[in-house]
């Protein structure tokens, strides 16, 4: 008798399907402000190395110059893990002091959760990434558009 097990990656029996990334981002265009939720190490899998289960930059955040980010990050992985808006793929220390969560090269233990505020004032293409040794480089980091106008967006690499 052959039995068939499905992946669910809830539980992190499998690798799954990423969910909706519109799912995690919340607009308000009358005060210009959004909230984005960064979810690492989900869905559960074998690989937890991503934000909303998304890796390597597939995951694409666009915000308008002057709009207001809350960026919530939670911690899913076993390991520890951050959220910081940087400059590129070399960098070692946020954008700017506070656009980051707490200690982002230590990153939130397993299970934590913490929240930071940016309001980019210049166009450009940058990183949400950990920043804890050697997650970046695993693929822990989004891709951050800021753009003239319009309002936030999230979705997979367009």
């Amino acid at each position: 008798m052959l039995v068939a097990v499905a992946c669910d990656p809830i539980t992190g029996t499998g690798s799954g399907t990423p969910p909706d990334p519109s799912k995690y981002l919340r607009v308000d265009p009358q005060t210009r402000t959004a909230v984005v939720t960064l979810i690492a190490g989900y869905p559960a899998s074998d690989y937890q190395f991503n934000y909303d289960g998304y890796t390597d930059g597939q995951l694409v955040l666009r915000v308008p110059v002057g709009w207001i980010m809350t960026v919530q990050c939670a911690n899913r992985s076993t390991v520890n893990q951050s959220c910081a808006v940087v400059a590129d793929g070399h960098a070692t220390e946020p954008l700017q002091p506070d656009w980051s969560t707490p200690s982002p090269q230590t990153g939130l233990s397993p299970g934590e959760s913490a929240s930071f505020v940016f309001a980019p004032q210049s166009q450009g293409s940058y990183r949400i990434a950990s920043l804890v040794a050697g997650s970046e480089a695993s693929g822990m980091w989004l891709s951050l558009e800021v753009v003239a106008g319009g309002e936030p967006l999230i979705g997979a690499a367009w």
